[in-house]
């Protein structure tokens, strides 16, 4: 069920049984009961890799029900193009694996899903499912998205590799973002970061990310122990664009020596990017703020090394 980065985390941190416990929420197939979740969603995210190998994640913003599941959960259709993944970065050839988030910021609900491309066609996208499951509401802040249709222009877009002084506090301000990972089999997984505005701090061209309590199966960590990259994303609503960031990770998983005990576990994971992507999404919406989450730890200065 984990692969060997998962488990050495899990052990490190002396976690094994709860993640073994938490374990049975992951299913090989998205089931019925899941499968209303994904038709009432008209965004989520989606992650992997580069025909050169760098690992990305998109934001992807369409129609309510724009994502369909497959007789018996076993696969899953997204659009491609308007209204649907945009395919900027991700190599979506036959056989490569993609992650997906699904996730509702109004009611802090989410759900997982990874597997393989299955069939691509130049109108939709076909991921055969090799596992989905649910995660808990912490660290969501609360957002009520609706989509326009004001006009987009998708192809707008920066690229680079150092980042400007915007995109820097772009981050530094930044109360949510995702994360896209990859296992040693090249097997792709998408994850939800969030914390009060600054839980992301900044040294030089690094960005310092605390590690918060989750379910301790410790997917993107495992990942990150086995293949150093990552890709981030960020979102601003107001302005409806996204920061696409892809680069390398460290992982510090025991730094209470150098922080203050509060500071909920004391782990940390570093993430340096090499390439950044800013651009408009494919659909616009209006975004309205609810509340951030009642988990989200106080934010102290990360450990200078």
């Amino acid at each position: 069920m984990f692969h060997s980065g998962e488990l050495a985390i899990q052990q490190t941190v002396g976690v094994r049984e709860v993640a073994a416990a938490n374990s049975k929420l992951i299913w090989p197939s998205i089931p019925d009961r899941v499968t209303p979740f994904v038709a009432a969603q008209s965004y989520c995210v989606v992650g992997g890799t580069s025909a050169s190998g760098d690992i990305w994640a998109e934001f992807v913003v369409g129609t309510a029900g724009f994502a369909t599941v497959g007789r018996g959960g076993t696969s899953l259709t997204l659009p491609l193009g308007q209204g649907g993944l945009l395919d900027r970065q991700l190599d979506l050839s036959i056989g490569n694996h993609v992650g997906l988030l699904f996730i509702d910021l109004s009611t802090r609900k989410r759900l997982r899903v990874n597997g393989r491309i299955a069939a691509t066609s130049s109108q939709e996208l076909t991921l055969s499912v090799d596992q989905a499951y649910p995660n808990c509401p912490k660290y969501i802040q609360a957002w009520r998205l609706t989509t326009t249709d004001a006009p987009t222009d998708p192809h707008r877009v920066e690229t680079g590799t150092t980042l400007p002084k915007y995109a820097w506090d772009w981050i530094t301000k930044a109360d949510m973002f995702f994360v896209a990972s990859t296992a040693a089999d090249g097997s792709a997984d998408v994850s939800h970061r969030g914390g009060n505005p600054g839980f992301i701090r900044t040294q030089g061209q690094t960005l310092l990310i605390p590690d918060y309590h989750g379910n301790s199966m410790f997917s993107t960590l495992g990942n990150f122990l086995l293949h150093s990259g990552a890709g981030l994303v960020f979102v601003d609503f107001e302005t409806n664009r996204m920061l696409q960031l892809t680069g390398d990770v460290e992982l510090d998983l025991d730094a209470r020596g150098d922080m203050p005990a509060s500071v909920d576990t004391g782990r940390w994971w570093t993430f340096r990017p090499r390439k950044y992507v800013v651009s408009l999404m494919g659909s616009s919406f209006s975004a309205e703020f609810i509340d951030a989450s009642p988990f989200n730890p106080a934010v102290f200065e990360a450990p200078v090394k």
